[in-house]
């Protein structure tokens, strides 16, 4: 008889047991949606920080270029000084 009295009780604390765990399937559910929308907004983040970084490595190559083209540029004037004032000492 102590079973049959006893079932009223194992069913209260079943259905609380599966209430518990609907709640803690729902804080689960919410916790993956606030991770997965973090985990969004750092992919973008990333995304946008290659962008730039692309952009500075094209800015920094034409930069690159101009400083080459300076330099090629102030040997030859160098040279034509140089060659200018040898001319000029004979």
């Amino acid at each position: 008889m102590s079973e049959s009295n006893d079932i009223p009780n194992r069913v209260d604390r079943l259905e609380n047991d599966v209430i518990d765990l609907k709640v803690a399937v729902s804080a689960l559910i919410s916790t993956t949606e606030v991770h997965q929308r973090n985990f969004e907004t750092m992919n973008r983040n990333i995304e946008a920080m290659l962008q730039l970084m692309a952009q500075s490595l094209e800015r920094m190559e034409v930069m690159e270029s101009e400083i080459r083209g300076l330099q090629t540029e102030n040997r030859r004037i160098l040279d034509f000084l140089q060659q200018r004032n040898t001319d000029g000492d004979a």
